[in-house]
């Protein structure tokens, strides 16, 4: 659950970003490796399929997790993001994250990081600003319930993902 604010944070500083602004620093000619775990809501999972698909549900990859419960997925140059990884568990549960830019290494998909992209669907689609808002509000859902204004477990540096602050 602690990586969890990564998705957040980062989700929230897609508002006002341009997906495609060159000098970003993004380089789409290049493919993307994404790394990370999947949690359910009683930790971390220990088999899991993982499936990258494109905004227009064109399959990119899929692999397993390994044997210490992390993956690595290869996303290529020609994806269209914004691109879903999918983790299917054993027991027939699916659970999303969302990728908005080759930017992003590192990923762990969780029950808050479905919330958002199923949030996000309800508010018209996978797009950055649908994306930021569902973010927003996952963050405003969780500080009511008491949880944690830390980001201790980000993973990576947040003035490089997603283009930088802005």
């Amino acid at each position: 659950m602690h990586i969890t604010l990564l998705i957040f944070i980062s989700a929230l500083l897609l508002t006002g970003c341009s997906q495609e602004s060159t000098s970003s620093g993004s380089d789409r000619t290049q493919p993307a490796m994404i790394e990370g775990g999947v949690f359910d809501d009683h930790g971390p999972v220990k088999q899991a399929t993982i499936e990258a698909v494109d905004k227009n549900e064109r399959r990119l990859a899929t692999v397993k997790l390994q044997e210490d419960g992390d993956f690595r997925i290869k996303i290529p140059a020609s994806a269209a993001y914004p691109v879903l990884l999918r983790a299917k568990l054993p027991n027939g549960k699916l659970l999303e994250a969302v990728v908005t830019s080759n930017q992003v290494v590192e990923l762990d998909i969780t029950p808050h990081t479905d919330l958002v992209v199923k949030s996000a669907r309800l508010r018209g689609g996978l797009t950055p600003e649908n994306i930021a808002g569902a973010a927003g509000a996952a963050i405003n859902m969780r500080r009511s319930q008491g949880g944690k204004r830390s980001s201790s477990g980000f993973k990576g540096d947040l003035t490089k993902q997603y283009s930088g602050w802005h």
